[in-house]
């Protein structure tokens, strides 16, 4: 028996095959390369009788027979062999399973390692089970739009793929063990450190609002660290993420409170618009800066009021008129006189180095645009509440598509 031809074309690239108890074997690759050939290739050489065949890169990236052609030369393929007719199930045949690292209302986060390249994956198991009477297109929409964006301060989409029975969306998510930033939003940190981490996420706001996605659920607990001694951050969870315009599901709120813009608690919020991720970068920003979040007050009802009155503080000694005049452009109701994402990115908070002056008055409140004044005094200016010590974490957790309530309704 002959080996299978590759090497008709002339653009012929070199490729080697690896596989668990198999001595690497060198693959020869041209643009007509199929699948079914590299199967019998594995059976002359291998020995191996198949009926399924997986291709991964190093990274852990599954590669698909379409994507062949663009494999280039000196490419290492981990092969993942099987006689059975299904697909196998990617948890218990591909990664080794580490500790689980997370759980929300749409399902949990494992701690995966692949078994052949050994790259530390985050595998987001969501169950279908949970998703009742929602269309699986409404539900994988967060693989489709992390599929489409690609920048530096996003995470990565390795592959995802429904299981054979349909009861699960696994998604093979970039791996980050650096930490949330609510771990770094306290007294401690720097005014020109907040600014360091929240130049990253404005940029990468502003690169997913130019693809027309709003995140929907920005808040200090999904943007992580890349490593723990690192600054560079990476935003995550689009689980409730949305395209511009797209139908806000009848009475329902999606997000957490306390980063929630006035116009999303109203009920005359139809759709879904880039001023409420606006409104929720200042929330960061404020709590990287002062070390608490600027509407959270003693229940959900003191909170929602201060949000509808966009009613804040500014408890430090000294900070940047910078600084202040950006939050002033945010923190506005009506939302059509808001800044956009693209006025804050060019915001000169973001081009001059930090210069502190001392404020002349405790506490303030700000209702518009121009407006710093009617400064009230309920607490001592050198005060900062850590962000999330509280006790009270209902008015922290995410509501999702689920709720069919009118929450606004809930916490007035």
């Amino acid at each position: 028996m002959s080996i299978p031809k590759f090497t008709l074309s002339k653009q012929v690239r070199f490729c080697t095959l690896i596989s668990l108890n198999c001595n690497p074997l060198c693959l020869l690759l041209n643009q007509n390369t199929k699948f079914s050939d590299i199967m019998k290739l594995i059976k002359i050489s291998w020995r191996r009788n198949l009926k399924f065949l997986r291709l991964f890169k190093p990274d852990g990236t599954e590669v698909e027979e379409k994507d062949l052609i663009n494999i280039k030369r000196g490419t290492t393929l981990y092969v993942e062999l099987t006689n059975e007719d299904l697909k196998p199930n990617i948890i218990q045949q591909q990664y080794d399973i580490i500790k689980k690292i997370g759980e929300g209302g749409q399902g949990i986060v494992l701690l995966g390692k692949h078994k052949f390249t050994k790259e530390s994956v985050a595998l987001k198991i969501i169950s279908l089970k949970t998703w009742l009477g929602q269309e699986i297109d409404g539900i994988s929409q967060e693989q489709l739009i992390l599929n489409a964006l690609d920048h530096k301060n996003i995470v990565k989409l390795h592959q995802s793929y429904l299981t054979q029975n349909q009861r699960e969306i696994t998604m093979v998510l970039e791996y980050l063990n650096g930490g949330s930033l609510l771990n770094q939003a306290n007294s401690k940190l720097s005014e020109a450190d907040a600014k360091l981490y929240s130049k990253q996420i404005v940029d990468a706001i502003a690169y997913c609002h130019q693809n027309s996605i709003v995140h929907c659920d920005l808040k200090l607990e999904n943007i992580m660290l890349t490593s723990p001694n690192s600054k560079e951050i990476k935003i995550i969870d689009f689980g409730v993420s949305s395209y511009v315009g797209q139908q806000k599901l009848p009475d329902s709120v999606v997000g957490t409170l306390s980063y929630l813009a006035p116009e999303v608690l109203s009920p005359s919020y139809k759709c879904i618009q880039p001023s409420q991720d606006v409104w929720a970068v200042g929330c960061i920003i404020y709590g990287l800066v002062f070390g608490k979040l600027p509407f959270d007050g003693a229940n959900p009802s003191e909170t929602y009021r201060n949000i509808i009155q966009c009613n804040y503080g500014i408890p430090k000694k000294s900070v940047s008129k910078d600084l202040i005049h950006l939050l002033s452009q945010i923190f506005v109701n009506p939302p059509k006189e808001r800044a956009n994402i693209f006025d804050i990115q060019n915001h000169s908070w973001f081009k001059e180095q930090p210069i502190l002056f001392k404020l002349s008055f405790r506490n303030g409140r700000s209702s518009s645009v121009t407006k710093l004044n009617s400064y009230r005094q309920q607490q001592d200016e050198d005060q900062i509440i850590l962000v999330s010590q509280r006790k009270n974490m209902y008015h922290r957790r995410s509501v999702t598509r689920q709720d069919k309530v009118l929450f606004f309704n809930k916490i007035k």
